[in-house]
Protein backbone atom coordinates (compact mmCIF):
# COMPACT_ATOMS: atom_id res chain seq x y z
CA UNK A 1 0.00 0.00 0.00
CA UNK A 2 1.31 3.42 -0.98
CA UNK A 3 0.98 5.89 1.86
CA UNK A 4 2.43 8.96 0.12
CA UNK A 5 0.17 10.81 -2.32
CA UNK A 6 2.97 11.96 -4.61
CA UNK A 7 3.99 8.32 -5.21
CA UNK A 8 0.43 7.04 -5.71
CA UNK A 9 -1.61 6.51 -8.87
CA UNK A 10 -5.20 5.24 -8.92
CA UNK A 11 -5.61 1.55 -9.63
CA UNK A 12 -7.42 0.33 -12.72
CA UNK A 13 -10.18 -1.06 -10.49
CA UNK A 14 -10.63 2.35 -8.83
CA UNK A 15 -10.84 4.08 -12.22
CA UNK A 16 -13.42 1.55 -13.45
CA UNK A 17 -15.55 2.05 -10.33
CA UNK A 18 -15.39 5.82 -10.72
CA UNK A 19 -16.47 5.52 -14.36
CA UNK A 20 -19.41 3.33 -13.32
CA UNK A 21 -20.62 6.38 -11.40
CA UNK A 22 -20.78 8.37 -14.65
CA UNK A 23 -17.55 10.29 -14.18
CA UNK A 24 -15.51 10.78 -17.34
CA UNK A 25 -11.74 10.70 -17.91
CA UNK A 26 -11.47 14.49 -17.96
CA UNK A 27 -13.06 14.86 -14.53
CA UNK A 28 -10.95 12.01 -13.15
CA UNK A 29 -7.83 13.75 -14.41
CA UNK A 30 -8.88 17.10 -12.93
CA UNK A 31 -9.67 15.46 -9.58
CA UNK A 32 -6.32 13.68 -9.50
CA UNK A 33 -4.43 16.88 -10.38
CA UNK A 34 -6.32 18.81 -7.70
CA UNK A 35 -5.60 16.25 -4.98
CA UNK A 36 -1.91 16.04 -5.86
CA UNK A 37 -1.66 19.84 -5.69
CA UNK A 38 -2.88 19.96 -2.09
CA UNK A 39 0.14 20.62 0.11
CA UNK A 40 -1.59 19.58 3.31
CA UNK A 41 -2.25 16.09 1.93
CA UNK A 42 0.83 13.94 1.71
CA UNK A 43 0.21 10.74 3.67
CA UNK A 44 -2.98 8.66 3.80
CA UNK A 45 -2.71 8.77 7.59
CA UNK A 46 -3.54 12.51 7.26
CA UNK A 47 -7.02 11.61 5.96
CA UNK A 48 -9.38 10.56 8.71
CA UNK A 49 -11.50 7.53 7.95
CA UNK A 50 -9.46 6.17 5.03
CA UNK A 51 -6.67 3.63 4.98
CA UNK A 52 -5.75 3.85 1.28
CA UNK A 53 -5.72 6.44 -1.47
CA UNK A 54 -7.92 4.45 -3.86
CA UNK A 55 -10.86 4.44 -1.44
CA UNK A 56 -10.40 8.14 -0.73
CA UNK A 57 -10.09 9.01 -4.42
CA UNK A 58 -13.23 7.07 -5.36
CA UNK A 59 -15.26 8.89 -2.72
CA UNK A 60 -13.68 12.24 -3.62
CA UNK A 61 -14.62 11.86 -7.30
CA UNK A 62 -18.15 10.75 -6.50
CA UNK A 63 -18.63 13.64 -4.06
CA UNK A 64 -17.32 16.21 -6.56
CA UNK A 65 -19.57 14.80 -9.27
CA UNK A 66 -22.61 14.83 -6.96
CA UNK A 67 -21.97 18.44 -5.92
CA UNK A 68 -21.65 19.59 -9.54
CA UNK A 69 -25.06 18.18 -10.47
CA UNK A 70 -26.92 19.85 -7.59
Amino acid sequence: MCKLLNEWAPSEAAIELIKLNGIDDAQIGKSLAYLKSQGDLSDIDDVEGYDNWNAFFIMFCVKVSTNKSE
